[in-house]
């Protein structure tokens, strides 16, 4: 009992940080923590329990299958992350956005070859220590991330909002392609969930290559699928994530005069990002995301793992600067 506590402690603080604010960073590192300190310690004990019901033989057996469960999740995991980048380049083109998976599998993959295949070369092996701690630092966050925005994602809508945000994303032409659709259909929910009283902001500037605003575009959509016009309020100067929020709170902010709460909807793998931003502007509320094409996650969730990098790239800077420092001291040795 005493050593689940080393677990159930760190557990109840996450669900103690997450009801008061699931909207920041923190929480997801809080929780890949409880999740680490969950299925070692659960480990252990069952190893533990083997030995003393049935052999030592075995118990040791069922350790080595336990630990042998990581590098084949990783190597199941890598063959995933090429067979996907095929897939992008197949449904959504060649354009980099879209090779993110393909290019973080071969990377694994050559970086795998080259530990195993070239064991003698010990300066290959040093600059290998480099780029695999590097590696093994990305595919923490990018793991834990995944799971934390899931974990967010999964918590209900419970309050009920003032105005529901719907972000844009690129047009094709001047109709809404289906990953806009997603959103517009997801707000359009939450909007009939809470008895059409909220208003609906559509926020997105104009691409270059498109012809009307986003924000247009998505007004004209929600219109064709029912919404009052006298419902839905336009916000159309934004060319990004930040903007999106940023444009439509000073235009909330100008009708309201007393607080409100915002119900921001974007994608699944978008969500957490746009909840930060909502955090560090003052908007109340929280955001949702809507479902996606599983084919589209693991790419999708490279660029949310950059872009959560980004927000926070000093603390990424200082350790990963006292890694390199500790990486040279022990390069000539």
């Amino acid at each position: 009992m005493v050593l689940h506590l080393i677990w159930l402690l760190p557990a109840l603080l996450f669900l103690a940080l997450f009801y008061i604010e699931p909207r920041r960073l923190f929480n997801a590192y809080l929780l890949s923590i409880v999740l680490i300190l969950f299925a070692a310690i659960v480990s252990g004990l069952f190893v533990m329990h083997m030995e003393q019901l049935v052999n030592r033989n075995l118990a040791m057996l069922s350790l080595l299958i336990l630990a042998l469960f990581i590098p084949l999740s990783v190597i199941i995991s890598t063959i995933y992350l090429i067979f996907n980048g095929r897939q992008m380049m197949t449904f959504e083109g060649r354009r980099l956005a879209n090779l993110l998976s393909l290019f973080y599998g071969f990377a694994i993959a050559l970086s795998l070859a080259l530990t195993f295949f070239f064991p003698h070369f010990i300066f290959l092996h040093k600059i290998l220590s480099l780029t695999n701690g590097l590696l093994i630092y990305g595919s923490y966050l990018y793991v834990t991330y995944i799971l934390y925005g899931f974990v967010y994602n999964t918590f209900p809508v419970i309050k009920h909002p003032d105005y529901i945000i719907i972000l844009g994303s690129g047009l094709i032409g001047d109709k809404v392609p289906p990953l806009l659709a997603q959103r517009l259909e997801k707000g359009k929910m939450m909007y009939e969930k809470f008895h059409n009283h909220p208003k609906i902001v559509v926020s997105g500037g104009q691409g270059v290559d498109e012809p009307i605003t986003e924000a247009e575009a998505m007004a004209q959509y929600l219109r064709q699928v029912g919404i009052p016009q006298e419902d839905i309020i336009i916000e159309q100067q934004s060319t990004n994530t930040l903007e999106n929020l940023q444009f439509s709170k000073t235009i909330l902010d100008q009708k309201s005069k007393e607080n409100y709460y915002c119900l921001v909807v974007t994608n699944s793998f978008h969500s957490l990002r746009a909840g930060i931003y909502m955090r560090k502007l003052g908007i109340k509320g929280r955001s949702i995301g809507s479902r996606t094409a599983l084919y589209f996650l693991p790419s999708a969730w490279i660029r949310e793992t950059l872009g959560l990098i980004m927000l926070y790239w000093k603390w990424h800077a200082v350790f990963l600067g006292l890694y390199f420092i500790v990486w040279l001291t022990n390069l000539f040795r």
